[in-house]
């Protein structure tokens, strides 16, 4: 079994922050992802992109070229393609990269698998021609692919309006924006304006895109209800209640986004102590300010902790990093806190608009429309009211709704319809999401044939039914 002195999980700005701090300091350090390429999914592409393209994603994507340099720079293994299917408290990750899978040890592992945009099922989100703004993004930044035909643009968040403002530039066919956001700003919105003209220039960019936005004369309408997408075979309509009256509008795609939560599925799988934030509506993990868990040998870097950007990403990954060099003994106490101090700075410059952010676009009440007809689990077809039957039958725990209707029990193991069978449980109990608690996650994370945990190579003292022997 190979082994490493830190594994780090994710290749985006916090894993190769992350990365390249351990790297610098002569550990042994291996990133793994998904992708073949360096950058995540905010910097996707962006070593091999063209120039054309850094100019039109802008100056925050170009970032992320520096970041991924100095990964490079700094001798750290990256193994890209590679789908981690489990991981342990003791530093063991288990990986699958080619139609192989490996099992390999470290002294610390680093989760850092950023954020995912937040799944609201709605009617019809099924249809074909319906997915999210996120993705659309990638696929511009993969592929320099773009929306054919109509795009209407439904949700909330400063990625939503952001998206639109790229798709206008690129000449696509926008009939409207439907934004969710409240038109009037609500108190705690308010309070938190002075701190964010900390800020003036991330202010400014938010302006100049709802300049462009208007400029356009793209139909934005906000303050809108009881999204859904109607269609038979594929999306053709838009619906929805702005200002009491229901508007349709007719599309060939719609985009969804309604802002971003933390990817907590590995941490979740490994049992790291998670917390429920009740304005934002998601669940993180609990940790230090270096990223350590609950798990001494596991920490958290970037999004997947707690959403602040970019950034903020960046350099939580470096106080890992630095962290982790202290524990192996290569750094003091006191020149880690030296090390830090400049790195701690910089984050409080930077998320000093994050609040104002949060509350402006913090979830609505009720944005989870839970009709009963709605399919909440994609992988397995099932519905709101097949739920809310099991609910009223006696099921009060969300594995419990698991294991009668086999929501969360499809390939995405819940990625998808954790969060709304955590909300509709509650709403259905009249309690909260963190009284009804969450799905287990067990391995493997993702799908991975039989027969490549067969193939695996293992320690004398374990084989492969050990790799679950620790599951509940």
């Amino acid at each position: 079994m190979s082994h490493y002195d830190v594994v780090v999980i994710g290749a985006g700005p916090a894993g190769l922050s992350c990365g390249a701090t351990l790297a610098e300091m002569g550990l042994d350090t291996l990133v793994l992802d998904e992708q073949i390429h360096l950058g995540g999914q905010i910097y996707r592409n962006v070593e091999s992109t063209s120039a054309a393209q850094l100019e039109f994603f802008g100056e925050d994507y170009a970032q992320g070229r520096a970041i991924v340099q100095r990964f490079r720079k700094s001798n750290a293994k990256y193994q890209g393609g590679a789908m981690v299917w489990q991981v342990e408290g003791d530093g063991t990750v288990c990986y699958s990269c080619d139609g192989v899978s490996k099992q390999i040890s470290s002294n610390y592992v680093v989760i850092a698998t950023g954020a995912m945009e937040r799944p609201v099922p709605l009617k019809g989100w099924t249809l074909p021609g319906v997915l999210g703004a996120g993705a659309a993004n990638n696929l511009a930044k993969e592929a320099g692919l773009s929306p054919n035909g109509k795009v209407v643009l439904c949700g909330s968040g400063p990625l939503l309006l952001l998206e639109a403002s790229l798709l206008i530039k690129k000449g696509v066919q926008i009939e409207a924006i439907l934004d969710t956001t409240p038109l009037i700003p609500s108190f705690s919105t308010i309070k938190h304006l002075p701190r964010a003209l900390l800020r003036t220039d991330f202010l400014l960019k938010g302006l100049k895109i709802l300049w462009d936005i208007n400029k356009s004369k793209v139909r934005y309408l906000r303050g809108v209800s009881d999204l859904k997408m109607l269609g038979q075979d594929k999306v053709e309509q838009v619906e929805c209640t702005h200002k009491g009256e229901k508007v349709t509008i007719p599309t060939d795609v719609a985009l969804l986004h309604f802002g971003v939560i933390p990817n907590t599925h590995v941490m979740r799988q490994v049992g790291c102590e998670m917390r429920w934030d009740t304005e934002l509506r998601y669940w993180h993990p609990v940790c230090d300010q270096w990223g350590r868990t609950n798990h001494d040998r596991v920490f958290v870097a970037g999004d997947g902790g707690y959403v602040s950007g970019a950034v903020a990403a960046g350099l939580k990954g470096d106080l890992a990093g630095l962290e982790i060099a202290h524990s192996l003994g290569i750094l003091s106490a006191s020149t880690r806190d030296e090390m830090a101090k400049p790195i701690s700075a910089k984050i409080t410059k930077d998320k000093h608009p994050r609040p104002f952010i949060d509350a402006m676009y913090a979830p609505r009440a009720g944005q989870y429309g839970f009709e009963n007809e709605t399919v909440v689990c994609r992988c397995e077809n099932v519905t709101v009211g097949e739920i809310r039957e099991v609910i009223s039958q006696g099921a009060h725990d969300p594995n419990e709704i698991k294991i009668i209707t086999r929501a969360g029990m499809g390939p995405c193991q819940g990625r998808m319809c954790g969060a709304a069978i955590n909300e509709l449980l509650a709403e259905e109990l009249e309690s909260t999401p963190d009284e009804v608690g969450y799905l287990t996650i067990r391995p493997p994370l993702k799908g991975v044939p039989l027969s490549e945990i067969a193939a695996m190579s293992f320690s004398e003292a374990s084989g492969p039914a050990d790799l679950f022997k620790n599951q509940k």
